[in-house]
């Protein structure tokens, strides 16, 4: 850039900003962008107080700028969802996002965005609006504060399920159904803080932070935000362990010596979680349902299990337990996709730093299923300066569920080893099973994780097969526009549509769910990422 064209725009840029910034003369009308009225004829000027002039400079600005974009928008509910858009991003608390990349843009001199800093704004945009409805969703389905709760408190109901280190019953408090987990415990002594701090990576999609001297502990470690595709898990404390019916036959190791003298082995204190009742897991489902799912279901729930994966390592954490049996599934909308959780995140890893754990003894954990480990992670040997890296083993752990949600046996419970086996070794998906789909989860089982997609690309493009026009996987890559209209379409279906939740709409609350999950973390590199890795390695190559 010349001296010369450097000086014109500071001057024009400056005296724009100096006229929006002194006050108003005498004669002088700003017409300052406030929420319209309701009126009857729709037809109501915008006004609003006075206020300062700088903040209606940059709200007229933030209004041309996003009433240019929307303007893209031209499928046959534009006109309406155009106008609910600009209400939900104009008069809503988003405007930080918004502030911020303007003055970038006004800071850097350019005087003018280019497309894909423009394109990514909006991206901000569509973020940070998805975003303020999820976070209005889960004020909703969090619990009130409660204080000191105790075993007493809940009516425990029906025995659920058992593992190796947890039972699960039916469970009333204050009238609502939810799921009782009861950790056993072996070891740590019966008081809070050792309870605590051996079984804290249970809690770590806990949503009601614990208190006291509980708040010291949990503020080290980790805190997994809420998300539509791990478990709701509303709160934890202690207690001692309670006399059940039927305790002493389903689990009577792990009782107390007061509650089984002759064979228990447990302590008399233990962790208790009150989470949401999920209606079964994902093994049970397949089981029961495997030969009535359509092909639709079966992406949907692959596309929720990634998306939660993708979640956890968003925020440093890797589950390292996933199998089907710890997929939770809510079936409480019928005739319709269940929604998928994660759940029992007692064998996880996370670090603020990264998820790369140094592997200096025999002696560290290396995860809980050793058939569905990584095979970078089975094949790790300890040293002085080994680490193990788990930022694509849950990724890889996926693509062998993913067998199961198509319809086969998982392989690795089978013949398949995960330290010595050969991709293309591995039996293939049935022909139903989509191409992009079939070579997806190929590539999830590469033997070397660099050559493995990430959980977050994996889930992009599962997204994108389920939503983007057909002919963008298989044809010319679309333009930036036309992608840039796309997301633009899904996100005002969403922000207008997705959140009305009577009549037909709430059939279809998991997929505008499971869209809203993608929103919440679109960025347009991404998304022009992911067509490119369809086409480059997921689609089929015509014959020459």
């Amino acid at each position: 850039m010349s001296l010369r064209t450097l000086l014109f725009r500071f001057y024009h840029n400056g005296k724009l900003l100096v006229r929006y910034i002194k006050p108003l003369q005498p004669g002088h009308k700003i017409e300052f962008l406030t929420q319209p009225p309701a009126t009857s004829s729709g037809q109501g000027r915008l006004s609003a107080p006075a206020g300062h002039p700088i903040q209606t400079y940059f709200q007229n600005a933030r209004k041309l700028f996003v009433n240019s974009l929307l303007n893209r928008v031209t499928n046959s509910m534009a006109s309406d969802l155009r106008r609910k858009t600009i209400q939900q991003l104009l008069y809503k608390d988003n405007s930080k996002p918004f502030l911020a990349f303007v003055g970038v843009s006004l800071a850097s001199g350019t005087g003018i965005l280019t497309k894909e800093d423009e394109f990514e704004g909006v991206c901000w945009e569509i973020r940070h609006a998805v975003n303020n409805m999820f976070d209005k969703l889960v004020q909703v389905e969090t619990l009130p504060d409660v204080d000191d709760v105790k075993v007493d408190d809940i009516q425990i109901g029906k025995f659920i399920a058992k593992g190796t280190n947890a039972v699960v019953y039916e469970a009333t408090f204050r009238g609502v159904e939810y799921a009782l987990k009861m950790m056993f415990n072996y070891s740590a002594a019966s008081n809070s803080h050792a309870i605590l701090k051996a079984m804290s990576k249970e809690l770590l999609p806990l949503r009601k932070p614990l208190r006291l001297n509980e708040d010291m502990l949990m503020n080290s470690v980790e805190n997994l935000p809420p998300h539509p595709n791990v478990v709701v898990m509303h709160f934890a404390f202690t207690d001692f362990v309670p006399s059940i019916p039927d305790s002493s036959l389903i689990y009577p190791s792990a009782l107390p010596a007061r509650l089984n003298p002759t064979g228990g082995y447990g302590r008399n204190m233990s962790l208790f979680i009150l989470m949401k009742k999920y209606n079964t897991d994902l093994r049970n489902y397949l089981r029961e349902r495997c030969a009535q799912l359509s092909m639709h279901e079966r992406i949907l729930l692959f596309t929720q299990l990634l998306e939660g994966v993708t979640h956890l390592n968003m925020h440093r954490t890797a589950h390292r337990d996933l199998k089907s049996d710890n997929i939770l599934l809510d079936c409480s909308e019928d005739n319709t996709c269940p929604q998928l959780v994660i759940t029992d995140f007692g064998s996880s890893y996370t670090n603020k730093s990264g998820l790369s754990m140094q592997y200096s003894s025999a002696d560290i954990e290396l995860g809980g299923n050793v058939a569905l480990m990584a095979p970078e992670v089975a094949l790790a040997t300890p040293g002085l300066f080994s680490f193990v890296n788990y930022s694509k083993s849950d990724a890889w752990t996926a693509g062998t569920v993913a067998y199961e949600i198509f319809g086969h046996d998982n392989p690795f419970y089978q013949s398949a080893r995960n330290t010595d086996y050969e991709v293309n070794a591995l039996p293939q998906l049935n022909t139903n099973v989509p191409e992009v789909m079939r070579r997806l989860v190929a590539k999830l089982l590469e033997n070397d994780p660099s050559d493995r997609p990430s959980a977050e690309l994996a889930a992009t493009v599962c997204q994108l097969y389920l939503w983007a026009p057909k002919h963008w996987l298989y044809g010319a890559t679309p333009s930036h526009n036309e992608i840039m209209q796309w997301l633009l379409t899904l996100t005002t279906k969403v922000l207008c549509t997705g959140v009305s939740y009577g009549g037909h709409v709430r059939r279809t609350f998991v997929e505008y769910q499971l869209i809203s999950t993608f929103l919440k973390r679109a960025e347009f590199r991404l998304i022009t990422n992911a067509l490119q890795y369809i086409q480059r390695v997921l689609t089929p190559k015509p014959l020459v």
